[in-house]
């Protein structure tokens, strides 16, 4: 059965805007890698290193906690 209740908190709106912009994050830094990987002199821009998707990633699952 499925659970709705993670709704509850935030909304359904705020919850589907939060995880499109998490899930367009994963996915442009995943282009961003294997781009990377095939131009190897080509650096990715900030946002989609590694490092600050960890800490976007963080603070949006701190943010639904809240």
């Amino acid at each position: 059965m499925w659970d709705w209740a993670h709704f509850k908190n935030e909304g359904w709106v705020a919850h589907t805007k939060r995880s499109v912009r998490l899930a367009a994050l994963l996915l442009a830094s995943g282009a961003a890698m294997i781009l990377h990987m095939l131009v190897p002199f080509w650096q990715q821009p900030k946002r989609l290193q590694r490092g600050e998707v960890a800490c976007s990633l963080c603070e949006g699952l701190e943010s639904q906690e809240d």
